[in-house]
């Protein structure tokens, strides 16, 4: 009687096991995105695209030198299945419900919203059409990717100034509101 107790313990703990893992698993390198609800999982600048895919770069760095990492990380993400209106240049918000982890990351976006574009007084450019023309006219090594760090327009010289940071080189480059 007593090892028949046990064999069936035993039998349950392994079934209670096999049924607690069962669909948490996830394939190497693919991580949940931060939210799936109200709040975007990603906001940042598209610096590229291609077909119905975009690349979005936060422009707010997070920390992580506090655990041996860099001071300045930069999330960047491909996203599939872009609507087709969203230009480089322009802000967005992107919800996604994983990310495959690489740099660029890569993922799928559930919904994209194009955050309004800034035109300052006085500018015949919007922000993001300076951005865009300052990402097509950069010169030089691109090694990494691009991020829009800062971009500035100056009415009495009629400039926009358009900070990118590739890897560690950082450069601002000024574009003629024309």
């Amino acid at each position: 009687m007593k090892k028949r107790f046990i064999s069936i313990l035993i039998l349950l703990v392994g079934i209670g096991l096999i049924g607690c893992s069962s669909g948490t698993a996830k394939e190497p390198g693919i991580k949940d995105a931060p939210d799936n609800g109200s709040t975007p999982g990603m906001e940042g600048y598209v610096v590229a695209k291609e077909d119905r895919s975009i690349l979005v770069v936060s422009s707010a760095p997070k920390d992580f030198s506090g655990t041996g990492g860099v001071k300045e990380f930069y999330d960047a993400i491909w996203f599939s299945n872009a609507p087709k209106n969203v230009s480089i240049g322009q802000k967005a918000q992107v919800w996604y419900s994983f990310v495959q982890e690489s740099y660029p990351g890569q993922s799928k976006a559930d919904k994209v919203t194009v955050l309004p574009d800034i035109r300052p007084e006085g500018a015949r450019l919007t922000e993001a059409e300076a951005i865009a023309k300052a990402l097509s006219e950069q010169t030089g090594p691109k090694v990494g990717v691009p991020v829009i760090k800062r971009a500035d327009h100056d009415q009495t010289s009629k400039t926009w100034t358009i900070t990118i940071k590739y890897g560690e080189d950082e450069s601002p480059i000024q574009i003629e509101d024309k």
